[in-house]
């Protein structure tokens, strides 16, 4: 009678959406856990996820139908009938090719038995692990554009993105390629610990020739994502040859632009596949900045360029020339100066024009770089040009000038009047500079002298 109760009782949870089982928990010896555990009743949504019968489960022992199945069923059996709680957990049931949420809960009028509900959760898990995941990816993405946009120099917030983002997706090799259409460059690496170096092998390539078989990756992706090198082998043997000597299996490469053109690839060799982060969304992301931080880069150096150097000449600007000014003088070191100007610049642009005067200026800043050098010549006005000859001493200064001077002298015409110095102590440049200064007017007085007698007496002023 009370066995048909008991059926009557379990048959109620027929039509629970959702599988149910009952099982009477055998324990082990010492009675420390549950050895085993047999079926007393399963419906049928328990049966069509298990794919069997109730007759293959009913009276039979669990280990009997599922030799292989998760120890912890039985430790959550024991912890019920123990502890006389009900127990939620979620774990993936190879022998069913699913992931489970569960309850476990003790049987109060029957010692020993424990029922379980199980629901199928697949579509949960995605979800959760693709929160979890997307959750991962954005910390990743956040961490790494705090670097970029941190204290640090250019060179040390570059070199530290590429090693904090080496840290996460563990490749053999992280790289930035930059481009102007024509030639690529690699102008950051990041190598794991016993993978050689290529950056000095990756210089000024020509990009058709290396990357121009990329260009039909990013036709219908938004990066190159090559999973395997050997897809390279026919369609693109040079590329493939160099990967290879690369021992590269597979890479991905994010592309960044400027105005629609490519200009980099934010590239990484035998990365992780990892299921914890989107490795092609956090190198897409970065990628985009650091297309912002490279520019960046560039314009500052360009208007450090255009605040520090001339235009037509390409040598320091007056700018330049007062920084320098003004570190000489809290120095105490020797340098040879030379004041210079150039000879004939009105007549030139007032009868030749200005594009010949220009054409001037540069003959006269060339004479004086090829002598001298590109960092110690300074433009300071329209037609006047001052070096300031550091790290050498005074006999090679002295045959420097020399040099010069003759130069000019196998001119037509000298392109240059100069007044040179030797000075012990560069505390003293202003007034060193004021000195050549007017010993390059004597010589330009003498151009003019020379320049008057030999036209006839046309008299030309200084300028």
């Amino acid at each position: 009678m009370e066995e048909d109760r008991t059926e009557l009782d379990l048959d109620l949870f027929r039509d629970v959406p959702a599988a149910y089982a009952v099982f009477q928990v055998i324990p082990d010896e010492e009675g420390s856990g549950a050895m085993d555990a047999r079926y007393v009743y399963v419906n049928q949504l328990y049966c069509t996820i298990a794919g069997c019968t109730p007759e293959d489960l009913l009276g039979h022992r669990f280990y009997e139908v599922y030799p292989q199945g998760n120890p912890l069923w039985m430790e959550c059996c024991h912890r019920a009938v123990t502890e006389q709680k009900e127990i939620h957990g979620s774990l993936y049931e190879g022998a069913v090719s699913h992931w489970l949420d569960f309850s476990v809960k003790f049987l109060e009028d029957h010692p020993g038995w424990v029922a379980f509900v199980f629901m199928i959760a697949d579509r949960e898990r995605e979800e959760r692990d693709a929160m979890r995941r997307g959750m991962m990816t954005d910390d990743v993405i956040l961490r790494i554009s705090r670097i970029l946009n941190g204290e640090e120099g250019y060179q040390a917030s570059m070199d530290h993105t590429l090693e904090a983002l080496g840290d996460v997706i563990h490749p053999d090799r992280l790289y930035i390629l930059e481009t102007d259409g024509k030639t690529v460059s690699n102008t950051f690496e990041w190598c794991a610990p016993g993978i050689e170096p290529e950056i000095q092998t990756l210089q000024n390539l020509d990009y058709q020739l290396y990357m121009g078989g990329w260009d039909k990756f990013l036709e219908s992706s938004t990066c190159v994502l090559i999973e395997d090198i050997e897809l390279l082998r026919e369609e693109d043997p040079v590329d493939y040859e160099n990967l290879k000597r690369q021992n590269i299996q597979r890479l991905i490469a994010a592309p960044f632009y400027q105005q629609g053109q490519i200009v980099g690839f934010l590239g990484a060799d035998n990365y992780e596949k990892n299921d914890l982060i989107n490795t092609r969304e956090v190198l897409e992301t970065i990628s985009y900045f650091l297309s912002f931080k490279i520019r960046n880069h560039k314009l500052v150096q360009q208007l450090d360029h255009m605040s520090r150097y001339d235009a037509l000449t390409g040598v320091y600007n007056r700018n330049a020339l007062q920084e320098t000014l003004y570190s000489l003088a809290l120095q105490n070191r020797p340098l040879g100066v030379i004041y210079a100007d150039v000879n004939g610049l009105k007549a030139t642009n007032d009868h030749q024009g200005h594009r010949a005067g220009d054409a001037l200026i540069c003959r006269a800043a060339g004479a004086l770089v090829r002598t001298f050098s590109r960092e110690q010549v300074f433009r300071e006005g329209g037609d006047e040009f001052i070096v300031l000859a550091q790290n050498l001493g005074k006999r090679e200064f002295s045959r420097r000038v020399e040099q010069l001077r003759r130069e000019l002298a196998e001119e037509p015409e000298p392109i240059l009047a100069v007044g040179s110095l030797w000075l012990e102590d560069s505390a003293r440049i202003r007034q060193a500079i004021r000195q050549a200064d007017r010993e390059m007017y004597q010589d330009k007085t003498a151009y003019y002298a020379l320049h008057e007698r030999r036209h006839g007496g046309l008299k030309e002023r200084k300028g």
